[in-house]
């Protein structure tokens, strides 16, 4: 399973990515308030970075589940995401995520 059929999955089966994606946001939101005005991003730049982080989070977790998978068709990550309750730990996760300024 590739990173993007991997989003895919997850998007459809939990609510790990919208949760995820409304912590991002709110964060780049706040961050971007701190910026002088006329140098805020508007809403599309601030999609856009999101879905970048996402992008980068999607990756992480693929690299994780990678090693435990023997076949890398979409039938098997299912099976091993379900049987070892991968999306309630994933969207445990992301209600638990916090994110920091680099200040």
């Amino acid at each position: 399973m590739d990173n993007e059929t991997l989003k895919d999955y997850l998007a459809n089966n939990s609510q790990v990515i919208t949760i995820f994606m409304e912590k991002a946001t709110d964060f780049l939101n706040r961050k971007n308030e701190d910026r002088a005005p006329a140098r805020r991003y508007n809403d599309a730049e601030i999609a856009r970075q999101a879905d970048k982080m996402l992008d980068d989070v999607i990756a992480n977790i693929h690299d994780k589940i990678v090693p435990h998978t023997r076949e890398q068709t979409p039938a098997a990550w299912e099976q091993f995401l379900s049987e070892n309750d991968v999306l309630d730990d994933l969207e445990l996760s992301m209600t638990e995520l916090s994110f920091e300024s680099e200040d």
